[in-house]
């Protein structure tokens, strides 16, 4: 590995587009970059980026440097992706866990049975999202929140994990990986951050909706208030016929009128809500994985729960669902799939129609 920063950026950059890059010296990348990528670049499709002027034939690179401005765009549709892992120098828990299991975790409508516990590295997903809230005002934020790649379970806490920088190593090597399949673990991200988004404007919201309803008040008082003056003066003026016709068609048309108001206040306020991932990092974590048998009847099934020692805490399960962590939760009858009990009594819903 070299200890050269901006070509270590290089490199990695390179291996997100699906490009090969390797050191040939401290300061000298030699790179081979599919077509798309190097047209974007403006360089060739083999092209050695150096940070020294020494290499006369390669691409020189620095901070400040175009080119680095180009890499940037390439990141752009992605996001900015790290990863490292983080030592855990205290005890690690090594018993207790069935108990722990039987306390903790609890099938309504089923058992749940303990099968062996061991230490295990869990990566876990910690995602950015930045949001662009548009009412009658713009709002610009961003949600983070930790995804268990192994149950899927989101939002759930890491501890102090993140605490101590000295901690941070590069990797474990013994991971396996997401146990969750990217298209359910990308589904998991979008509700989840849709959950914390809402939750994170509510206050906002809240405040545009008594705006909304200051202004819809303040505009149904004037048009109120003619439609008053307009039947003070029929019943001033005594009017009969065509003339009191005509004041009548004038309240009517100022009827009209305030419901076009309201609509155009409605449209004002209205919530546009945009939202993208912006960067993520996966962080290593030694945990305990501790297998249990979920029974049903005649259904059998196979978790997985975390123990983090990091939080101290036995994460929940995953409702299957609706994705949601339960530690209460009930078991369908066909595959012993977790339901939350929202879920489970919708299920039960369904059935009786």
């Amino acid at each position: 590995m070299s200890e050269n920063p901006i070509l270590e950026t290089v490199a990695k950059v390179v291996a997100l587009q699906e490009g090969v890059a390797e050191f040939s010296t401290p300061h000298t990348l030699e790179v081979l970059l599919p077509e798309s990528v190097a047209n974007t670049l403006d360089v060739e499709e083999e092209v050695t980026f150096t940070t020294t002027a020494e290499v006369r034939d390669g691409c020189f690179v620095s901070y400040n440097s175009e080119i680095l401005k180009r890499f940037e765009t390439l990141l752009e549709p992605l996001g900015y992706v790290g990863r490292f892992g983080v030592k855990y120098d205290g005890y690690m828990k090594k018993t207790g866990f069935e108990k722990l299991i039987l306390n903790r975790l609890t099938p309504q409508n089923g058992l749940i049975r303990f099968i062996e516990a061991h230490a295990e590295t869990t990566p876990y997903l910690l995602c950015n999202v930045a949001y662009t809230a548009t009412a009658d005002e713009k709002r610009l934020g961003m949600v983070s929140f930790c995804v268990n790649e192994i149950t899927g379970v989101a939002p759930v806490e890491i501890g102090d994990a993140l605490l101590w920088t000295s901690d941070r190593v590069e990797g474990f090597a013994d991971t396996n990986g997401a146990a969750v399949e990217f298209e359910k673990l990308s589904r998991i991200i979008e509700k989840t951050s849709a959950k914390l988004i809402v939750a994170d404007i509510e206050k906002w919201q809240a405040s545009l909706t008594r705006k909304q309803q200051r202004d819809e008040n303040r505009v149904k008082e004037y048009y109120r208030t003619i439609a008053q003056e307009i039947n003070a003066k029929i019943k001033k003026k005594n009017l009969e016929g065509e003339q009191r016709d005509r004041e009548k068609a004038r309240i009517a048309a100022t009827q009209k009128e305030l419901e076009r108001k309201i609509k155009d206040i409605q449209e004002r306020y209205a919530l546009k809500l945009e939202a993208q991932l912006h960067s993520a990092l996966i962080i290593e974590l030694p945990t305990v994985h501790i297998h249990c048998e979920l029974i049903r009847k005649k259904q059998k099934r196979e978790v997985v729960a975390v123990w983090n020692p990091f939080s101290k805490e036995l994460e929940p399960l995953r409702c299957d669902r609706s994705d949601t962590g339960v530690y209460s939760f009930y078991l369908s009858d066909d595959e012993a799939q977790i339901l939350s009990p929202a879920c489970w009594e919708e299920l039960f819903s369904e059935k009786k129609k």
